[in-house]
């Protein structure tokens, strides 16, 4: 009798959750047709996890906006003669998962299933043929296309996709992070079935191609099962390197309209690379700043002290070229102003003076505290695993990542934010409906 997976996976969670999780050691090797190959064994846990990463996100879109996350879209809608349904349906047969995503940096092919043979040769099979011999069938490609479309159409029903759409329209100029990355309507309804298929062929090629593997196979299997994989892809050429985001941008306010009683206030810059020598000192000043929820500066000035918004946020967001960071939050048309002042009071404060003793040993326990949380599942030990060999840092990141936090110093926080977070080149943007526009309205 087949083992649920979803029953299996909840008593796995179960016991883990009540044993400490050790730091993995994360194994590397390279196909001979150049794809990079890292490996976790699990032991125990008869799940394997596995993501493909292609340097194929929308950054490579060029003149034709969407193209590359429609091409992913279209990859399990029909491989090897077989339609999407019966892709769904072999997967289905031995509950296994997979799902594909179009980042701005990258596209991952997600993949989760039981280990036993026939489950394991099965969803791997289907799997490699999306992998090496998708269709894009003519039926699947218009009917991705027309949902792509719908998509576009309702970004304009979200207030909060709006306002970020414009925020990188503006923080990144003409850098292709500026770009949405499902594209516009204008792009995406030129785009052709040969565009797809030109964009596959140049990009998911064994150079250009990450795979990460979590889960209680053995090494010599995992080999087996990736030269299956993708041994027969063309080894083919790398992308090229991102061009450097200007971060020497003018701050500005940009509002547009929208009929709403909230409005979306986002305040943001480009600050952050992967594998940035200043990425601990700001990741733990901004779990002071706005990142931990309600205990963070951010909230308790903005909820607590003024009750202008029932949450509020900040985050940084490394990216392979300068990634923004961002603080946002809702509140009633009335208080935009009020709001966006106290806003740019809190952080600067926070700037020029840093965290407290007080804030910054609370942050470090709660940070530290919360380590193993990150490793007690295969799909977040994946995640890890994945963040740590796309972002370039050692392979042995995690075994110090706690040690790392808890150097931190308060003049570190204070420098880092000092250098980094230029107040001056700050773009905020806020959709909603006007005081003005509302009560000529009213």
């Amino acid at each position: 009798m087949r083992i649920n997976l979803a029953i299996l996976l909840g008593f796995v969670t179960l016991l883990v959750s009540t044993h400490s999780v050790a730091v993995p050691v994360i194994q590397h090797w390279k196909t001979d047709n150049g794809a990079s190959v890292y490996f976790v064994p699990t032991n125990g846990l008869p799940i394997l996890d596995a993501q493909l990463v292609f340097d194929a996100g929308s950054t490579r879109d060029a003149n034709k906006n969407g193209v590359a996350a429609l091409t992913s879209a279209l990859l399990d809608q029909g491989a090897a003669g077989q339609s999407a349904q019966q892709i769904a349906e072999k997967l289905e047969s031995v509950g296994a998962q997979m799902g594909v995503s179009t980042s701005r940096d990258f596209t991952s092919i997600s993949y989760r299933s039981l280990t036993d043979d026939e489950a394991l040769q099965t969803s791997w099979g289907v799997l490699n043929d999306v992998l090496n011999k998708p269709d894009f069938p003519a039926v699947g490609f218009k009917r991705e296309r027309k949902r792509t479309l719908l998509g576009i159409k309702k970004r304009q029903e979200s207030p909060a996709t709006l306002a970020q759409l414009a925020l990188y329209r503006e923080i990144y100029n003409n850098h292709p992070y500026a770009n949405a990355i499902q594209g516009v309507e204008e792009t995406v309804s030129a785009l052709e079935v040969i565009d797809l298929k030109q964009f596959y062929q140049q990009y998911y090629v064994a150079n250009n191609l990450t795979v990460v593997l979590v889960g209680g196979v053995t090494q010599e299997q995992a080999k087996k099962m990736v030269q299956e994989l993708v041994g027969s892809l063309p080894a083919g050429k790398k992308a090229s390197l991102l061009p450097e985001v200007n971060a020497d941008i003018e701050g500005k306010t940009i509002h547009q309209e929208y009929p709403s009683q909230q409005t979306h206030l986002m305040y943001s810059l480009p600050v952050l690379k992967q594998n940035d020598p200043d990425y601990f000192p700001l990741y733990v000043g901004n779990h002071i700043l706005g990142g931990s929820g309600f205990s963070s500066r951010i909230v308790k000035e903005i909820r607590e002290e003024r009750g202008l918004a029932y949450s509020a946020y900040s985050y940084f967001r490394p990216m392979r070229e300068n990634g923004p960071f961002l603080i946002g939050l809702q509140t009633r048309n009335e208080k935009v102003t009020e709001a966006s002042t106290a806003v740019k009071q809190t952080l600067q404060t926070f700037i020029q003076q840093g965290p407290t003793d007080e804030e910054l040993t609370v942050a470090k326990k709660n940070i530290m505290g919360g380590f193993a949380l990150k490793l007690d599942s295969n799909k977040k030990l994946l995640a890890n695993v994945v963040g740590i060999v796309t972002s370039g840092v050692p392979l042995d990141y995690l075994n110090s990542y706690t040690q790392k936090v808890a150097a931190v110093t308060q003049e570190q926080i204070r420098r880092a934010f000092q250098q980094r977070v230029m107040m001056n080149n700050m773009v905020m943007v806020t959709v909603g409906q006007s005081v003005e526009q509302k009560t000529n309205v009213d």
